[in-house]
Parts: structure tokens; C-alpha cells; sequence
């Protein structure tokens, strides 16, 4: 019998040891032919990882209602009249042909890769490689071992704004889009190597619940959770890791005339917000200048204070240092290091690429191009506005194969989604032009990114159950932000 699924996205249905499910929040049309008019529907993806047949089912509370069946001979089967069309179109070149297409390799490359842990070589090879539904990818190196799913929302709950992403009138010209999946090397040898996953995805705005306070979603639930999740690059793990966390602090100073002053200036303003209250307000505006008073008498108890301040506002009058010309003394600045706002956090990699066939070169430009198009700015159909690039996920994950398959990194920092500032390409990084005879690829290229996290850190977020890569603070999943 199958072993328990290493995938944290994928699990066993219950009462079953064959089949494997997830679930997706995926764009539902009701009108097919308007597909700005979309809502979020709960999509559950299933296969049986010994005959290797798909499911798909719509779920509406409890209730799961079969919309397809796709067998490993490649046959389809409709069960749900129009049901299956509101999410899927095979012959729609751009929404539900996406989505389609992305829910299936999805399952396919989890299919294939549960498979190859839990079935013998030969049935295997009957069932995946020998199959129409498969045969794409049952050989196929560059299948993203762990390809991460979107977390579902409660249908009829928008967490997004009236429009989420972006106006559907300020819809963006046309993006070519690649493989879904891209990888450098395209061959490993199956001895658990770590690897870094880099995910591009649509940038989604806060809508107008980013103007409130109350149940503000962070980016990363935003964008992460609710986006469409284009291109997704495997590189291997670098030499050098490192990262920094800093808080903005600064040295903030304050005169006693104006500590005197900002006291009765409290006063005053507290006795306002009480003016309901006449007496309230009335007895918290005469205690303000008492204290004004009392502060004031024991200033001028120093014998400087009458000189001094006479040089100071003098000074202040003209825009010089009178006090200290005349004086030789400055009014004590109460200096103090004071906390002024987190800081958003950056950081740089640097890929190394050196194809080693006609194959790989190809895909080493793939992701180049890839990168670059990703980060470019976009525009509105009439040319009016630009829109937000697409923004990227990071992951550190850890041994590529075996029982810790696809998790992250349980020693190594997490990230939150983040913009590419800066992408620079060097063609000749060994200091001479040379290229391989077949097809003109160089012989290496140096790939420099440098990104910036979309939001800072704060403290309670090193506590978050809900979130797989995080968990609870006291589980140390990793390393936190």
C-alpha cells in the first residue's frame, strides 16, 4: 500500500490509500463570455496513483459535486452538465484554458512523482509512461517537485475589495506566457539536492479594503492565496546565504521649553476632546497650566534661566546661536534614541548558468527571457496607464526527493513576496566570447537579481498556524522571516 504523502499541499482522501487530493480556489465564470465577471470557486483535484484516473469536483459547503473524469488512456468524461465549462475550457487560449491547463499539470506532476515513491517499476511504466494522459510528463525532468497549490477561501467571502487584482476597465495588454515549469540543471541526479523556487505572480492590489485597518490582508495572503501563479524557475541552492533584519531607530531631542509647552499643549487638547463636559474639560485645562506654572517656577529657580532663555529666543529671532555666543552653554536637547518605523528588507542572488547541451542552453534563455518579462512593467490597453509588474515568491526548499520531499527549508529564512528591482545579465562572466557550435548558445552566462520584500516584518507574523511555511512560533519550523 501506498505510505503517507510527503507533499504538504497534496494528502490522502480520507478512507482511501490510492487517492491523493487537493484543493484549489480557482476563478469561476458563470457567463463565459464575459470574463471580467468572475467570482472564486472551491475546486478539488484528485488522482488514483494506481491507475492513474483524474478527478475533478466542484465543493459548495460539504457537498462535492463531480464535474470530469480523465482516465490514464487519455478518455474525458463530463458528469455536471455545464458545470465543468464555468471553470474549464480546453479550446479558451487564455482564462479557463489557463486554468485548465495549470489544475492539470498540477496533478499530473504530483501523479507522476507520488508514483515513482509508491509503485514498482514496471506497473509504473504500464500505467504512466506508457499512457496518453502521462506521457508528457512522466518523463519529463523539469516537473516541479513540489508545485505549490492556492489556498482556498470560504466561497462568498471577497477579501480583496470590490475589484481585487485591478479595475476590470484598466484591463493590461496581453502577456505571452512560457512553461509553467523551468529549471536549471534540467537533469539531477536523484541523491536529494535542495533547490530555490522562484514563482511569478500576478500582482494583486488591496482593492479598498486596502484603505481600512480592521482585517487588512498582509501581501502575502493577498497575492499568494488570490493571484494567478504564472512561471515557476528551479535553480540550485548558492554558496553564500545570508540575510538582515533591521528596525529604523533614530535620535530624537527635546528642549524643556518645548517639553513645557508640549505638556500644556496635552492639556489644552485633552480639555477639547472633553468640551462635552463642560467641568471635566474646565478642570483638565486648569491642571494643565498648573503644572505649566509649577514647571516654569522651578526652571527659573536655576540662576542661568532668565540670561538663557533671553539669548535663546533671541537666537531663535534672527537664526543664530546667541546662547551659545554669549552663554557658552546650549539648553539641555534631552537626547533620546527613539523608534522610527521598520525597515523593508532586500536581497541579491547570483546564478551561475553553463549549458551543457542544445537542450539545456534553451532552457537556460527561456529562463532569462522568462525574468525579464516578469519584471517589465505592463501596460493598459489604451496605453493611459502602467500597471504593477508581476512579483515573485522565493522559497528555500529542502531535499528534493525522499520522505521531506518539497518542504522548506527547516534551517534556512522565509521570505515574503517580493518585486525584482534589478536584473543584470553578464553574457561573457569569464571574460571572453565563446559559443558552442550548435545553435550559437554562450558557453556561460552570470544571472544577478536583486529583490525587495513588499512588506516588513513584524513580530506577531513569526506566530501564524494558518500559514504551512510558518506555523506556530513554538514548532520552529524554520528559521522565521
Amino acid at each position: 500500500m501506498p505510505s503517507n504523502n510527503n507533499n504538504s499541499n497534496w494528502k490522502k482522501k480520507s478512507g482511501s490509500d490510492t487517492i491523493y487530493e487537493t484543493t484549489l480556489s480557482l476563478n469561476k465564470y458563470d457567463d463565459p463570455n464575459n470574463p471580467i465577471d468572475k467570482k472564486k470557486g472551491i475546486v478539488i483535484s484528485r488522482f488514483n496513483v494506481v491507475d492513474g484516473e483524474i478527478q475533478l469536483f466542484e465543493k459548495k459547503g460539504s457537498t462535492e459535486t463531480l464535474m470530469s473524469t480523465i482516465k490514464a488512456d487519455g478518455s474525458q468524461s463530463f458528469e455536471s452538465g455545464n458545470l465543468y465549462t464555468t471553470y474549464f475550457d480546453a479550446s479558451d487560449s487564455n482564462n479557463r484554458g489557463q486554468q485548465l491547463n495549470q489544475v492539470l499539470d498540477l496533478t499530473k506532476n504530483q501523479a507522476v512523482i507520488t508514483a515513482k515513491k509508491e509503485l514498482d517499476q514496471q506497473t509504473f511504466s504500464d500505467v504512466y509512461e506508457d499512457s496518453e494522459t502521462y506521457k508528457s510528463v512522466s518523463n519529463d525532468s523539469e516537473s516541479d517537485p513540489d508545485s505549490p497549490d492556492v489556498s482556498p477561501e470560504p466561497p462568498g467571502t471577497d477579501k480583496m475589495g470590490e475589484y481585487g487584482y485591478r479595475d476590470p476597465t484598466q484591463k493590461g495588454k496581453a502577456i505571452p506566457e512560457g512553461k509553467s515549469v523551468l529549471r536549471y540543471p534540467i537533469t539531477v541526479p536523484e541523491l536529494g539536492y535542495d533547490f530555490i523556487r522562484i514563482t511569478a505572480y500576478e500582482y494583486t492590489a488591496g482593492g479598498r479594503q486596502a484603505l481600512t485597518l480592521k482585517n487588512k490582508l498582509s501581501a502575502k495572503k493577498r497575492i499568494v492565496r488570490d493571484a494567478t501563479k504564472k512561471e515557476t524557475v528551479i535553480l540550485p541552492m548558492q554558496p553564500n546565504f545570508s540575510e538582515s533584519n533591521a528596525v529604523s531607530w533614530g535620535g530624537d531631542n527635546i528642549n524643556p521649553l518645548q517639553m513645557v509647552l508640549g505638556r500644556a499643549a496635552m492639556g489644552g487638547i485633552e480639555g477639547i476632546g472633553n468640551i462635552a463636559t463642560p467641568g471635566k474639560a474646565l478642570e483638565i485645562m486648569g491642571d494643565a497650566l498648573k503644572d505649566v506654572g509649577t514647571d516654569l517656577q522651578e526652571m527659573f529657580k536655576d540662576p542661568m534661566a532668565e540670561a538663557g532663555i533671553i539669548a535663546y529666543f533671541a537666537g531663535q529671532a534672527v537664526g543664530a546661536n546667541i546662547l551659545g555666543r554669549t552663554a557658552g552653554v546650549t539648553l539641555n536637547p534631552n537626547l533620546e534614541l527613539l523608534f522610527k518605523g521598520p525597515n523593508l528588507r532586500t536581497f541579491n542572488f547570483n546564478f551561475r548558468f553553463t549549458p551543457r547541451s542544445a537542450k539545456e542552453a534553451k532552457e537556460v534563455k527561456e529562463i532569462i527571457r522568462v525574468f525579464k518579462k516578469n519584471m517589465a512593467v505592463q501596460r493598459s490597453t489604451s496605453n493611459l496607464f502602467l500597471l504593477t509588474p508581476r512579483v515573485f515568491t522565493v522559497e528555500y526548499i529542502y531535499n528534493a526527493q525522499g520522505s521531506s520531499a518539497g518542504k522548506i527549508h527547516p534551517y534556512l529564512n522565509i521570505f515574503k513576496p517580493m518585486a525584482m528591482t534589478n536584473l543584470n545579465v553578464n553574457y561573457t562572466p569569464d571574460g571572453t566570447y565563446m559559443t558552442y557550435n550548435d545553435g550559437g548558445s554562450l558557453t556561460a552566462y552570470d544571472l544577478q537579481m536583486s529583490f525587495g520584500e513588499l512588506e516588513p516584518i513584524y513580530a506577531d507574523e513569526f506566530d501564524d498556524p494558518d500559514d504551512d511555511a510558518v506555523g506556530s512560533f513554538s514548532q520552529h519550523k524554520n528559521m522565521g522571516y
